[in-house]
Order: C-alpha cells, then structure tokens, then sequence
C-alpha cells in the first residue's frame, strides 16, 4: 500500500506543478480573447495546484510521532536555502535584463507560496496532535467548518455584510492540510472506476462553474482568494469550488492507482511503465526547485512574447507551448542542478 501511495502523491505533484507553471503564463495574456471569451478563464482548469500541494503535505505529514526541533529543522532547512539561492539568482537575471518585477523587489512578495507552507510546517507539530488523537470520523468536523466558511465569507464578501464571525483557523491552508491527510486515509465503499469517474466529473462540473465565473456569467463564483478575507494576504484560492476541485482531482489520481479493469487501468499500467514511472519522480523530486525557478522563463515570454500581435488561436497555441517549455527547462536545471554537489541542497531537488 506504501508504494501505491508514494505512486498517487508524485503524480499529484507533476500534475500540481504543471498546473502552477501553465496558470502563470496565463498570466502573461490576461485580456487576449477567442471567439470573444477571454481566454484567462480557462485558468480554472489549473487552480488546483497550490491547494493539492498542500493537501500533499498533509497526507505525508500527518499523524507522525513529530519532535518539534529535528522536525523543523529538516523541513524548514529544505525550503528556505533553495528559496533564497532563486531569489537571488531571479534577482539577478530580472537586473541583467534591465527590467523590473514587484516581487524581486520586495523579498516578502517573492514568491507567496514559501511564506504560506513555511507557515504551514510551522503549524504542523502542533495541527498533528489533533490527528494524532482524532478519528477519523472526528476530522469531518474540522472540514465541515473548512467547507461552511468557505460559502459563509464568500457570501457575506459578495453581498458586503459585516460579520464578526471568527472561523478563519478553518479558512486557511490548515484546512487544505486536513482535508488532504483525510482523504488520503479515507476509503470510500465504491468501485474504484466509479470512483474516478465520478471524480472527473466533479472535475469538470467544478471548473466549468469557476470559468463561468471568471467570464461574469457568475460572479457570485468569480474566485474567493484568501486576501479577499479577513485573513493575512495570499492568494490561496479558499472558495468552496476551489475546495471540492482539488478534493476530486486527489481522490481521482489516488483511486487510479487502485484500478484493476477498464480504460483507468491501461492508463495505470502506462503510468507504472518504466520511463513514465521514473520521469513522474523525478518530477515530483524536482517540483519545489521548479516552483521556485520558473518565473525566470515566465518573464521571458513576458518581456518579449506578451508585445507580439497575436490571435486568440495563436494565444492560446503560445500559452501550451511556453507552459511545456517552461516545464521542461524548468525540470532539466533542477535535476542537473540536485546533481552537483554543494548546490544540490539548493537546488529545491529532493
């Protein structure tokens, strides 16, 4: 069961990364249109990135006799120097193309999600001792909360209805981190094809809904990121939809694994051939370390591609294309820099 596990969470991770890279180059064209639809609502399709990161981190973290010191020490220790060898090796290249960016210049902005999982580990050994002494049956409560204060502050930011109602413990990656400790442990009485199935459409339905949104045939829906509450800033999507979105697409690639017949188990046993098994690793072992450096190329296409007089088709041709070569260049530099000694432990590759 180990392996099977350690096989659904690299894949999560290659498929996160994608995500995160694809939806900045979305970015790069953020007014372009199709067929007059603007294209930037399609970034619904990959908003799950962050959430199963964390959701990740959760399922390989939790309930684990911790001891405070080692335990951060480790993790901590593991972010933070490849986190500040990108900042400076981004600085410097955002310098030599004689350009500027908001977030080099502000070292707190570089970069969101390292502030938000540095937090996230910092609050482990304690959020761990609930799971440690809690059922599961006891951690649906703590989604509930999750799920309920998702819909209640995005109601009372839309209609602005002052509310004193304090639940943001739950309204925050905390949340992200339990659900995905629990779905990771939870077996659900279905077939595994149903399951997957069901989990594609959940998909589908989820970010059709959430485009909707963004388009502003929807805007109750449009997007609920945290800085839109009373929280700290961020830009973690804690909207309702964005909640069961990443829910599906965990349970689905979890439940792949598990298939034994039909289309989902050819799909399987492609994953488990032996190039495709070894790449996804090695994906999943370089995802931090290219999270941190693909802004370096996303400028690029920013600076010299985002100019350019393009169509929607050639947009939306251009967005695959920088996102599959920001992918893989961003891939190829942290393996070969995990390889060199000295720098590997910088190199985000682990």
């Amino acid at each position: 069961m180990a392996r099977v596990r350690l096989e659904y969470i690299d894949l999560l991770k290659l498929l996160s990364i994608l995500s995160i890279i694809t939806l900045h180059a979305f970015k790069v064209w953020t007014q372009a249109e199709i067929m007059g639809i603007r294209i930037y609502g399609f970034t619904a399709l990959v908003k799950f990135g962050v959430p199963v990161f964390i959701m990740i981190s959760g399922a390989l973290l939790l309930n684990r006799e911790i001891e405070i010191g080692s335990f951060l020490k480790k993790k901590v220790n593991r972010i933070v120097y490849p986190f500040i060898f990108f900042y400076i090796l981004t600085f410097l290249f955002v310098f030599l193309n004689h350009q500027t960016h908001e977030q080099t210049q502000n070292i707190f902005a570089f970069r969101w999600y390292f502030w938000m999982i540095l937090g996230v580990y910092l609050s482990i050994p304690v959020i761990n001792k609930y799971i440690l002494h809690s059922k599961l049956k006891e951690l649906e409560y703590f989604i509930i909360l999750f799920l309920f204060a998702a819909v209640f502050y995005e109601i009372t930011y839309y209609f602005g209805i002052t509310q004193y109602l304090y639940l943001t413990l739950f309204l925050s990656p905390l949340g992200y981190l339990v659900l995905g400790y629990y779905l990771s442990k939870k077996e659900f009485n279905m077939n595994a094809n149903k399951i997957i199935t069901l989990s594609i459409i959940i998909f589908v339905l989820t970010t059709f809904l959430k485009s909707c949104g963004i388009w502003g045939y929807l805007p109750f829906i449009e997007n609920y990121a945290a800085n839109t509450s009373p929280m700290l800033s961020s830009w973690l999507d804690v909207s309702f939809l964005q909640i069961i979105q990443a829910a599906s697409i965990f349970v689905g690639v979890k439940y792949l694994y598990l298939s034994s017949n039909g289309i989902y188990s050819h799909i399987k046993k492609f994953l488990q051939s032996k190039i495709i098994s070894k790449f996804v690793l090695s994906v999943s072992r370089a995802s931090y370390g290219m999270y941190l450096m693909n802004l370096m190329p996303t400028l690029l296409f920013y600076y010299y591609l985002q100019p350019l007089t393009l169509t929607g088709t050639q947009v939306c041709l251009t967005i695959i294309l920088a996102s599959l070569a920001t992918f893989f260049i961003s891939w190829i530099i942290t393996v070969i820099l995990g390889k060199i000694p000295y720098i590997k432990v910088l190199s985000g590759y682990y």
